[in-house]
């Protein structure tokens, strides 16, 4: 008798264990729970309001998400770099003043406003990275701080006008009756989903974005790999006050007006938008592309919530257990640090 008759053959027990543990490694590696959710989501609203299945109302779905996606895009950059960002309110506040007060009242080109936004707050950003990383203090102190400081300086420089409205330009971009190349979709979310392919290509197709993961798994064993960390830090938190500056222009274009408050909401649902789109907090497998499905999820869910007449303490109680689901779902997942 041949070696191979005399083998017995694998438990039924064994081949269930390896099948299960093939099948959460899938799940883990692409967003199909994201991806399910949003399906499950959609179903939902039309069945119950069958009068949203219509251009107009998926339109402004697709533009509110694309904002919360434009303004999650740094957070999701930090979150990977195992970070956060508490100052993107005050971001998002300064490029909505630009948007109205300098671009729309003053009458500076609005490119030229878009670049202003961008070399202050990634300035801003610049220099939050490099004290977090130099002087290892913790992002959620220095970035809560700045924030404070930028959101008390821009209202300084507003003096009380919170009248004005961006120029023709900038909501051309973000009306629901803009159109792109002569579609009858705003400009807007094509500029997101660019912005998403760009991002992919530079996480997935990268030598930065493989050293810039190497950093958010393990910084010190990347220092040790050569890699200049402080550099990663300094980029990522700049890239993350520029990007957040552009989306508060956006969304004042949006709304055709700003408040004291137009960037708070964008905290809480931004953070939301990166952790249920399942970015975990260094995670290897962290993508802008679960950001964008966590932006849908969390934009059809808020259509649900207000369809129904529930409050916003009600919606964020929704979405704070939505939350803590998520991260207990994907935060047991062992960090990559612990399997060498």
């Amino acid at each position: 008798m041949t070696s191979d008759t005399l083998s017995p053959a694998p438990a039924p027990r064994v081949r269930t264990r390896r099948s299960w543990t093939k099948f959460k490694a899938w799940i883990f590696e692409a967003p199909v729970l994201q991806v399910l959710v949003v399906v499950a989501l959609a179903t939902w609203l039309v069945i119950a309001i069958p009068a949203i299945a219509n251009p107009r109302s998926v339109t402004s779905i697709l533009v509110i998400t694309s904002l919360l996606a434009l303004a999650a895009m740094g957070q999701t950059l930090v979150v990977i770099l195992g970070g956060l960002d508490l100052a993107a309110p005050g971001y998002i506040l300064f490029g909505a003043f630009m948007a109205t007060n300098v671009a729309g009242k003053l009458g500076v080109p609005a490119l030229v406003a878009v670049l202003i936004t961008i070399v202050a707050c990634g300035g801003i950003g610049a220099a939050i990275g490099w004290i977090c990383h130099r002087f290892a203090v913790q992002p959620l102190v220095v970035t809560l701080g700045t924030g404070a400081a930028i959101t008390g300086a821009t209202l300084f420089l507003a003096d009380g006008d919170y009248s004005s409205a961006p120029p023709q330009a900038l909501r051309s971009l973000a009306s629901l009756r803009g159109t792109t190349f002569g579609l009858q979709f705003p400009p807007i979310i094509l500029i997101v989903l660019l912005c998403g392919v760009g991002m992919w290509i530079f996480l997935n197709r990268t030598a930065a974005g493989r050293r810039f993961h190497a950093t958010g798994v393990n910084f010190r064993a990347a220092r040790l790999t050569r890699i200049r960390t402080s550099f990663v830090w300094t980029l990522v938190f700049a890239a993350s006050g520029a990007l957040a500056g552009v989306a508060g222009i956006f969304i004042a274009s949006y709304g055709s007006g700003w408040s004291q408050t137009i960037g708070e909401p964008y905290l809480f649902s931004g953070l939301a938008a990166v952790l249920v789109g399942g970015t975990i907090f260094g995670s290897i497998r962290g993508s802008y592309t679960r950001t964008l499905l966590g932006a849908l999820t969390l934009t059809l869910l808020s259509t649900i919530i207000v369809s129904n007449g529930l409050s916003e303490a009600q919606s964020r109680i929704i979405f704070g257990i939505i939350i803590l689901a998520v991260v207990s779902l994907y935060g047991r997942e062992r960090h990559v640090r612990d399997r060498f």
